[in-house]
């Protein structure tokens, strides 16, 4: 592990490294846990959203309604 600093403002700087081994990408959050002094940042994972369809026919038109369903228009 690498080391880092927090800036005026407050805030701190992940090292590269660090960012690509545990796969964050920018606009990830964190749960802040302080553990008897010790500061964790947990990254908090989206659930995944479950789309089903009653249809029995996977077409297209299917796929474009579950992408519009989980993500919107």
């Amino acid at each position: 592990m690498g080391k880092t600093k927090m800036d005026k403002r407050g805030r701190v700087l992940i090292p590269s490294k660090e960012r690509k081994r545990l796969h964050l990408k920018p606009g990830v959050e964190f749960e802040l846990v302080d553990t008897k002094g010790v500061l964790l940042l947990k990254p908090i994972i989206p659930k995944p959203i479950r789309v089903r369809s009653k249809k029995e026919v996977w077409d297209k038109e299917t796929f474009l309604d579950a992408g519009e369903a989980t993500f919107g228009e």
